[in-house]
């Protein structure tokens, strides 16, 4: 990661973190987005397979809008989906 990401996700987690790691508002700016992203996806382990109950559990940890966060994470490519819905997996960094 380079310094310039690494400074944004700092930043991230300083303004829109509470003192448990969960996001209270979903930050506006894209960068701070990806930042969310990246966020949500360090809590998946890389070669492993969850099913859609164990992504929303992880995900619930962190917002309460946990079917956006999903969404999001598989349409910007950070997560896998399996074609039946069912699986999911972590895309390598």
């Amino acid at each position: 990661m380079n310094d310039d990401i690494a400074h944004i996700d700092a930043e991230f987690r300083r303004r829109f973190t509470d003192e448990t790691g969960r996001v209270a508002t979903i930050p506006r700016k894209d960068v701070y987005r990806q930042a969310l992203l990246r966020y949500a996806t360090s809590r998946f382990e890389e070669n492993r397979t969850y099913t859609e109950q164990e992504v929303n559990f992880i995900l619930l940890d962190i917002v309460d809008d946990h079917a956006w966060l999903r969404r999001m994470l598989v349409d910007l490519g950070y997560l896998e989906r399996s074609n039946d819905g069912r699986a999911y997996r972590r895309v390598p960094a």
